[in-house]
């Protein structure tokens, strides 16, 4: 055992001090708490790393370095410990490939979880020391246990093994080893040739699928934010809304998961930075004249230490957080502590009774109870994934996903739904704000870190936009722009109402009556009924308002497709629908002639091109149908 300096700054006076070390033994210290005092020796099968490391309330499991003796070499996996051991409390300056000798002790914990698992192939044999990987033919048998996994996994558990050979300087020469990569050959190459398949990434969410999630969790926040004076009690509750307190439970979880993914989807954090929101994360900044939504929270992804860091983001979060702060508070053991949640026992009828029973213990939602709220909200909402309008989109978007992280997801009935992730959210986000010219590569990239001005304008509303203009305090200014938008408003609804053969969309379908019989009254009505709740993309005019569960974040192509009944296209849209179906026809056949092509794109570009097609078809207007061929 070794001492460690009481008056510890850093990692690094943790560190064994230069010179040469005895293998550790079996009551060999590894692991310590606060105070210093020994947690987990050498010989022990797990050694735990959490009093002394976790402080941000992640899953223990991290944590924890397990050596389970019965799946291994004896001898090859007390050489594993001891590379461990020093990996983790080795001199400063020691490794060539951990990248710092300010080493994240979860970094090890993959390095050690990685390897570890491949060693078990070498359980029944005379394998028993790493310095054989050298051997072209042993390190075969790594190479055939990889072959099973995927690129990436290849490659990281490649580069763990290499990590480990920076370890030999604490070995006599003849424990030595590189390993056996064929000559002229890269880890990168090896890892591609030996894999099952292409590395894969976490999944893009296709613009219909992406439309209906957005208007789920603002209509999930808005509808939780008007019961927020009494979320502080379930019981309570359960009475003022005369349900069941077992429905009153249900009803708050799909509140905390709305609110969590809320958070998530509107500004592309990683789960690990999402567990470290609080209830007053929420701050408006202002740069230059104009306030700005942001997010605080601390990122770890590309410090050795936890920093805080601001993330723009949508006025929603701010509702969203308001929520959780006040749910169940009168349930928790910490009150503004967000990430407990309470649980509940019920009375025994059967396993169905109503009545809470007894409270038991709490929940925390660190990164594996958010995964699980992600999950059981995917549940919730059920956005059925349709293979027969949705595949060509996909394909597009996805070219390659491996298995785990396949989002689509089937039922007993075989009916398929989408399942979310915080990272394919964070995918999604970047790209719907890049795609839809939003902001650059270069302000996402900065995304979380530094804000850029243009991502509120993705929610942007009328005002948002005087207010971007830089004219929202010029009244007279403001009161000439309503006036101009209450004349076009008056002309496209008496367009509307004069030619209703020549309007498609839901919005004439679902009139009741025969709009070119109203009388000038009724008419009146109808245009004061309107009047706010407008919105134009110059393709078409939804007369929902603020009711839109889309909230008018896309242009509206899968409004199209579903004839929603708040949407109409005239005549002259109609025809603005023609032009943009030559013109994204002839984009991609040039792209298709060059040989270029961006998936991205493409899948975006398809979308608008088939309700481009049901538009001239419902207007009656001349086009062929694009048909996308081989790429």
């Amino acid at each position: 055992m070794y001492s460690v300096a009481l008056n510890h700054t850093d990692f690094d006076v943790y560190s064994l001090p230069d010179g040469d070390y005895p293998m550790p033994t079996g009551d060999t210290v590894v692991s310590l708490d606060k105070s210093f005092s020994p947690v987990s020796y050498f010989k022990d099968e797990k050694w735990d790393f959490n009093d002394f490391f976790n402080t941000n309330g992640a899953p223990k499991s991290q944590y924890i370095f397990k050596f389970p003796k019965g799946k291994h070499n004896a001898k090859l996996l007390l050489e594993l410990k001891q590379r461990a051991y020093f990996l983790v409390w080795g001199g400063k300056g020691k490794l060539l490939d951990v990248g710092n000798p300010f080493r994240k002790i979860e970094s090890c914990f993959n390095i050690i979880r990685y390897t570890e698992k491949i060693l078990r192939c070498f359980k029944n044999t005379q394998i028993n020391h790493l310095s054989m990987l050298s051997n072209e033919l042993v390190f075969n048998q790594v190479l055939q246990e990889l072959s099973v996994k995927s690129e990436a996994v290849s490659l990281l558990t490649l580069k763990h093994f290499n990590i480990l050979s920076s370890l030999n300087s604490y070995f006599p020469e003849n424990r030595h080893y590189e390993l056996g990569i064929p000559e002229g050959k890269t880890i990168n190459q090896v890892a591609k040739k030996y894999s099952l398949t292409g590395k894969g990434h976490y999944p893009t969410v296709i613009p219909v699928i992406y439309e209906q999630l957005m208007g789920h969790l603002i209509n999930d926040v808005e509808a939780a934010f008007l019961d927020l004076d009494i979320l502080n009690n379930v019981k309570e509750f359960a009475q003022k809304k005369n349900i069941t307190e077992r429905k009153a439970v249900e009803t708050f979880k799909v509140y905390e998961s709305a609110c969590f993914v809320t958070c998530s989807a509107f500004t592309g954090m990683r789960i690990s930075e999402l567990q470290c929101i609080t209830h007053d994360s929420y701050k408006e900044i202002e740069v230059e004249g104009i306030t700005l939504p942001t997010l605080r929270s601390w990122t770890r992804k590309l410090e050795k230490i936890s920093r805080e860091d601001v993330w723009a983001c949508s006025p929603i979060c701010q509702k969203a957080l308001s929520v959780l702060r006040e749910l169940n508070s009168d349930h928790r053991s910490e009150k503004n502590n967000i990430h407990i949640s309470p649980r509940f026992s019920f009375e025994s009828k059967a396993k169905t009774g109503n009545n809470i029973k007894c409270s038991t213990k709490e929940v925390l939602l660190n990164t594996k109870g958010l995964s699980d709220l992600f999950k059981f909200y995917s549940n919730h909402i059920n956005i059925q994934y349709i293979p027969s309008t949705m595949n060509e989109a996909y394909s597009l978007l996805n070219p390659v996903v491996s298995e785990r992280y396949e989002p689509r997801k089937q039922r007993e009935d075989e009916t398929i739904y989408w399942h979310f992730s915080s990272h394919s959210l964070r995918r999604s986000f970047a790209h719907f704000v890049v795609g839809n010219g939003l902001v650059s590569l270069a302000s996402l990239k900065q995304q979380f870190k530094h804000i850029h001005l243009s991502m509120t304008a993705i929610y942007a509303s009328h005002s948002d936009v005087l207010t971007l203009l830089g004219i929202a305090n010029q009244a007279s200014i403001k009161k000439d722009i309503e006036q101009a938008e209450e004349v076009a408003h008056i002309k496209y609804l008496k367009d509307m109402v004069e030619h209703p053969e020549e309007q498609s969309g839901g919005f004439m379908k679902a009139f009741e009556g025969d709009p070119r019989v109203m009388t000038e009254k009724e008419f009146e009505v109808l245009a004061k009924k309107t009047k706010g709740a407008n919105k134009t993309t110059g393709y078409g005019r939804c007369f929902a308002g603020v009711k839109c569960k889309l909230a008018h974040i896309f242009e509206p192509s899968n409004c199209v497709a579903e004839d929603c009944e708040n949407l109409n296209i005239n005549k002259e849209e109609a025809f603005r629908w023609q032009k943009r179906h030559r013109s994204l026809c002839s984009n991609i056949e040039k792209m298709k002639q060059l040989g270029l092509f961006n998936r991205n794109t493409l899948a975006r570009e398809l979308t608008d091109i088939r309700a481009a097609e049901k538009v001239m078809f419902e207007h009656g207007i001349d086009f062929n149908r694009f048909e996308l061929g081989s790429l």
